[in-house]
C-alpha cells in the first residue's frame, strides 16, 4: 500500500469567511423581515419573494458559517489517507474504510468538486457533522454523490486531492 498522506488544515481563508457568512445570515434574515412586514392585501408577490429568498439566503449562510467555523477552529490535519481508510476531520471524526467509499470528481458548472457516496451498510452508522449533513441533502437534491470533500482549508483543488486519493482507491469515473 502507498505511504500515508496527511493534508494539514490551513485555516486562514476560513477565518476570513466566517464573518462573511455570518453577515449573509443576518442579511437573509433582514430580507425575510422586510418581506414579512410588507405582507398585506395590496401585496403583488414581491413581499413573498423577499421572504422566501431571505430565508433561503439565511439557511445557506448558516450552513456555510458552520463549515467555515469548523475549518477555522480545526487543529492538525484536514485530511488523512492511510491503508485503513479515509478521514476528513471537517466531515466527521470517524474513519471511512476504503471499501465503503465510492468517489468521483464532478464539474458543477463553475469548477470541480470531489464528491463521494458510502456503501449503504456503512452509511447507516456513519455520523457526519450537521453542516455536512445539510450539504449532503443539497447534493442529493441534484442527484450527485452525497458528501463533498471541501477544499477550504486544504490549499488544494478537487483534482489535486483526487490525485492523492487515487493510490488508495480508484474513482468511479474520471472526468
Amino acid at each position: 500500500m502507498p505511504a500515508p498522506v496527511n493534508i494539514p488544515n490551513k485555516p486562514f481563508w476560513a477565518r476570513l469567511l466566517v464573518p462573511f457568512w455570518a453577515i449573509e445570515v443576518l442579511m437573509g434574515l433582514y430580507f425575510a423581515w422586510i418581506g414579512l412586514s410588507r405582507l398585506g392585501p395590496g401585496e403583488n408577490g414581491m413581499a413573498v419573494l423577499l421572504l422566501v429568498m431571505g430565508l433561503l439566503l439565511a439557511a445557506a449562510g448558516v450552513v456555510m458559517t458552520g463549515l467555515a467555523f469548523r475549518v477555522a477552529l480545526l487543529k492538525g490535519n484536514a485530511l488523512e489517507f492511510t491503508d485503513e481508510g479515509f478521514r476528513d476531520h471537517r466531515l466527521s471524526p470517524g474513519l471511512i474504510p476504503w471499501e465503503a467509499l465510492r468517489w468521483k470528481i464532478i464539474f458543477n458548472g463553475r469548477g470541480h468538486s470531489l464528491q463521494f457516496d458510502l456503501e449503504p451498510d456503512f452509511r447507516k452508522g456513519f455520523r457526519a457533522y450537521w453542516h455536512q449533513r445539510a450539504l449532503a441533502r443539497f447534493n442529493r437534491l441534484f442527484k450527485q454523490p452525497e458528501f463533498s470533500v471541501v477544499t477550504l482549508g486544504t490549499g488544494l483543488d478537487a483534482r489535486q486531492i483526487g490525485r492523492r486519493i487515487e493510490p488508495f482507491r480508484t474513482p468511479l469515473e474520471i472526468t
